[in-house]
């Protein structure tokens, strides 16, 4: 082979050309990047949400099943104000209240759930539709609340009626 021949077959790439594959290369892992911080967002964003859906279940599962156990639709045994408290007398005669402090649930005083941005207790009485006015006319007790964790809000109802009521 001449020394023209090695010449030909030992070009290299132009500026341009390495210029391109640069820039080609930059887009491609631009579009990598967005793609991969979506999918970092939606984990971040579902861990966020099941936080606040096994904070908000654990406490309205509680609350549910100590509101069945009020002992009396009396004064004595049921507190119906504020309505973002409440505190009853269960079966064995247990006092137990609830109540939010700062953002915390708590019951009995004793923390119960975090992140909870809004709680209320509304009583009504048997015709389903009616406030009730005091006590001896509850036949429902309406529990709802808001969890948040991170970015995620989580809305929980819950519409009870007590065992030992009418």
């Amino acid at each position: 082979m001449s020394r023209r021949d090695l010449r030909f077959y030992a070009r290299g790439f132009t500026l341009l050309e390495m210029v391109m594959v640069i820039v080609l290369l930059g887009i491609v892992a631009g579009l990598g990047a967005i793609m991969l911080q979506g999918g970092f967002d939606a984990y971040f964003t579902e861990r966020d949400v099941s936080d606040a859906a096994w904070q908000g279940r654990f406490a309205i599962e509680r609350l549910n099943r100590e509101l069945r156990a009020i002992r009396s639709a009396t004064a004595g045994d049921l507190t119906m104000s504020p309505a973002s408290e409440i505190s009853f007398v269960d079966t064995t005669g247990t006092a137990v209240s609830y109540a939010l402090n700062g953002t915390t649930l708590t019951r009995n005083g004793q923390p119960l759930a975090d992140g909870i941005s809004s709680l209320n207790f509304s009583y009504i009485a048997n015709d389903g539709k009616t406030t009730a006015a005091d006590a001896t006319q509850v036949y429902y007790v309406a529990a709802s609340f808001t969890v948040i964790q991170g970015g995620a809000s989580l809305p929980l109802r819950s519409l009870i009626h007590p065992r030992n009521f009418p």
